[in-house]
């Protein structure tokens, strides 16, 4: 299997530079981390990275080419498979490389200014070649992407568009004018990222020699030195080697601003956030995203630790389950469960309440906000206690104009809000009233 003729009528250059893969910048944010709020003591959260952080560089698969220049050099070449527009291809190629065939393979052919090519051949042990194995079928014939410089394709038998089967080949400059059209066009499943070209380029810097009384393939062999051992055979060492392996197109790592109110770990593209049992408050979560030619993108989210009713309710030795209800009222003074968590009350007891809303002098009320709570507040207005008016609520903020004053920690665990009317008029009469609810 070769790539027939190709190099008869092959045009290197167009005016200037050869075409080429460009890449974009990367990583890049394609949409906004979420602001979680989350419930104290409740077990690990989960949170897909891969969603909000993205490498537009690699659409479908990564797979890391590691390169071995015979006894010279190493480096590693970097693909983005296009999984999407060619994926009879891709599947092909990644059905070889997941079953070992690409392990310690060969770049067989090197021809410097136009392309090198391997997958027909590996080495099974230090001083043992072998041919790969042929799958079954081969791959239907994919054309579509031009084959410019940083491109990686199939090699095919001469003549037969559809004889692609384990033999790839990298385009070391733009051969789409030849490429392109030969046998149908040879299909392009992918291209190098970062600096790979540069390694490409110099595997093809490594001398090459006729071995063709060895391989039939082999006209144009790279070999560091002559690798024939007259007691053990062919010396890998002396080879451009290659494996492969799928990689992530993006890694992350995440640090916790406040480990005892919440760890993360990172586990592939999965983060996971673990909040404390004990505590609640608010802090943020730094991710670091990397791509695969070590470029990076660092960006921070809010999250929230809360305390819930039904936690509060559950350290409560309430009779029954109607009890413990966020709208019963055990203790029969009027107040609800859930009033007396968002004031501080005590439910099996008529008492007073530590956050109790309060009547200011000339209008307006003040209530106490309970801190790092799920809960949800309102306060609204009326003038004949029939009709009510919404004034303020908990997502408003404390910059609305009805918030005259805002104290926090003025009772442990609260915040007091002074609201008042916004027109500023005392008359007529205003009556107002504090709803809450819970969120969580």
């Amino acid at each position: 299997m070769s790539l027939k003729g190709v190099f008869l009528v092959c045009i290197l250059w167009l005016a200037g530079l050869p075409a080429v893969w460009a890449d974009v910048p990367s990583p890049v944010i394609v949409q906004t981390l979420p602001a979680p709020i989350i419930a104290r003591a409740s077990g690990a959260q989960t949170l897909d990275l891969s969603s909000y952080i993205q490498n537009p560089n690699v659409p479908g698969t990564a797979v890391r080419m590691f390169c071995q220049l015979g006894n010279l050099s190493s480096g590693n070449i970097d693909l983005a498979l296009t999984d999407s527009q060619t994926p009879l291809t891709v599947a092909n190629f990644l059905t070889y490389l997941e079953g070992g065939a690409y392990t310690n393979t060969i770049i067989h052919r090197s021809i410097p200014g136009f392309v090198i090519q391997g997958g027909e051949y590996y080495f099974t042990s230090l001083t043992q070649i072998s041919f790969t194995p042929v799958l079954p079928n081969s791959v239907q014939n994919e054309p579509g992407i031009s084959n410019v410089a940083g491109t990686i394709a199939m090699a095919k038998v001469g003549g037969d568009p559809n004889s692609a089967t384990n033999q790839w080949f990298i385009n070391l400059v733009d051969n789409s004018s030849n490429l392109d059209n030969q046998d149908g066009g040879f299909t392009v499943f992918g291209h190098i990222l970062g600096n790979g070209l540069s390694v490409a380029n110099a595997i093809a810097k490594v001398p090459t020699y006729d071995g063709s009384s060895i391989g039939p393939d082999w006209t144009n062999i790279p070999l560091a030195f002559i690798p024939i051992d007259n007691s053990n055979g062919f010396i890998m060492s002396a080879f451009v080697t290659v494996s492969m392996a799928v990689v992530p197109a993006v890694t992350y790592t995440a640090t916790s601003g406040n480990t005892s109110l919440l760890t993360v770990s990172v586990s592939g593209n999965t983060l996971s956030v673990t909040p404390s049992t004990t505590n609640v408050g608010a802090t943020n979560i730094t991710i670091t995203a990397t791509d695969l030619e070590g470029s990076q993108l660092q960006t921070s989210f809010n999250i929230s630790v809360l305390n819930t009713y039904d936690l509060w309710a559950a350290a409560i030795n309430f009779a029954n389950t109607t009890d413990s209800a966020d709208t019963a009222d055990p203790a029969n003074d009027g107040v609800t469960n859930l009033a007396k968590y968002a004031f501080g009350g005590d439910p099996l007891h008529a008492q007073a309440i530590v956050g109790l809303p309060k009547a200011e002098s000339g209008g307006g009320v003040t209530f106490y906000n309970k801190q790092f709570s799920a809960l949800a507040y309102g306060v609204f207005e009326s003038s004949d206690l029939v009709n009510w008016t919404l004034v303020w609520q908990s997502s408003d903020g404390f910059s609305n104009p009805t918030v005259t004053n805002y104290t926090p920690n003025v009772a442990a665990g609260f915040d007091a809000l002074t609201i008042r009317d916004p027109s500023g008029g005392f008359m007529p009469v205003r009556f107002w009233q504090v709803k809450v609810q819970s969120t969580l």
